[in-house]
């Protein structure tokens, strides 16, 4: 079974991009003073969904179509491509690997609300974690919903026998969306608990030594492990 949504947005986007709607969009574009710099609306995704960059760049690019994705359905259809490959990880994790359609239609749905309605006078940075928190955060709160209302007269629950790196990612999403943890204490748990990532990997990018990145690792895992405790008795989310 394949995510279906996801890889008709990849096959749109491809067709997208060769439309009359993708000119006009650059010469809406052609007097951003960020927008314009780069040719073409596909390589702007390109370049927001490579692996390397200068995640500064990367970020202004991102801001620029945030301002415009109110109103403007092609910014808001790039910022949505672009984002696409978190998305995609998020809807992984959460149905534990197995394709989900109404899944995959409540990610998409969110996350094309999020960047219609991104705050950016309020948060400016880190805009493609924000939206992928976000969404995140908002599916973990409707599924913790959904499971107390289905458990309510439960005492005791079983215990969970499916992926542990989706509990980590709940337990993350979970404690952020209550504040207790900060989006970059949310961003590096889980880019190194269920990502790729490596601490010494992240202290380079960030031109830190690697003890002040795991003294950040350690801190946020421990704000985390408090947020965890503070839970009522039988909470599991």
């Amino acid at each position: 079974m394949q995510w279906r949504l996801f890889l008709a947005l990849d096959d749109e986007w491809r067709a997208l991009i060769r439309t009359h709607a993708s000119e006009d969009a650059r010469a809406r574009w052609s007097g951003d003073a960020v927008l314009s710099t780069v040719p073409h609306p596909a390589a702007i995704v390109e370049f927001l969904r490579g692996g390397g960059g200068d995640p500064v760049a990367k970020n202004r690019l991102l801001a620029a179509l945030a301002r415009r994705a109110p109103t403007d359905d092609f910014a808001m259809r790039t910022m949505l491509q672009a984002l696409l490959p978190g998305l995609v990880n998020v809807a992984k994790r959460l149905a534990r690997g197995a394709a989900d359609d109404e899944l995959e239609a409540q990610v998409l749905t969110e996350a094309v609300y999020r960047i219609r309605h991104y705050p950016l006078d309020r948060r400016p940075r880190s805009v493609a974690a924000n939206v992928t928190l976000d969404v995140l955060g908002t599916i973990v709160r409707d599924r913790t919903r959904r499971r107390a209302a289905s458990v309510r007269d439960v005492v005791v629950l079983p215990p969970d026998r499916g992926d542990p790196s989706v509990e980590v990612v709940e337990l993350v999403a979970t404690a952020w969306s209550q504040g207790r943890l900060t989006t970059r204490d949310a961003q590096l748990l889980l880019s190194v608990a269920v990502g790729t990532d490596t601490l010494r990997r992240r202290a380079e990018r960030e031109g830190v030594s690697y003890g002040a990145m795991t003294e950040r690792w350690r801190r946020a895992r421990d704000r985390l492990r408090r947020a965890v405790l503070d839970r009522p008795t039988g909470s599991r989310s």
